[in-house]
């Protein structure tokens, strides 16, 4: 079903897929306890700086 979307589609659904995951990420750290209320916005912006590298070095 991925591979059916248009290029722009699917390049925003990846983005999307990183911050959630980011945003998951910084959840289960400050649930944990670790690294206070700044864990999901220092995560979410660490998971959308590393998505973007990945996508930059897969080309897409």
């Amino acid at each position: 079903m991925f591979e059916s979307l248009s290029d722009p589609m699917r390049s925003l659904l990846s983005r999307l897929a990183f911050l959630v995951a980011g945003a998951l990420v910084g959840a289960a750290l400050y649930a944990l306890d670790i690294g206070g209320f700044l864990a999901v916005p220092l995560a979410v912006v660490a998971f959308i700086v590393v998505g973007e590298l990945y996508l930059f070095a897969t080309g897409e």
